[in-house]
């Protein structure tokens, strides 16, 4: 018995909008981190920079899962 498409796709939507915050998360500590560097001592540039690049890639990856399923739903 096959499962209802808009059943999977509500799932999935709770999935993709953690990805959305999370990422916004991510950056603003990588943000936060440049700001005041204080907390992880002098040479933290680096550290915030990873963190707000990672933030950026998972920024990346809300936007092409949210245009597959969005192109899946124009196609059927």
């Amino acid at each position: 018995m096959m499962k209802k498409s808009g059943v999977i796709k509500e799932k999935w939507q709770y999935a993709i909008y953690a990805i959305l915050a999370l990422g916004v998360a991510v950056c603003l500590t990588g943000a936060f981190l440049m700001w005041d560097g204080s907390i992880l001592g002098e040479n933290h540039a680096a550290i915030a920079t990873i963190v707000g690049i990672i933030g950026v890639g998972l920024l990346g990856t809300f936007t092409a899962v949210n245009a597959a399923i969005a192109s899946q739903r124009r196609r059927g």
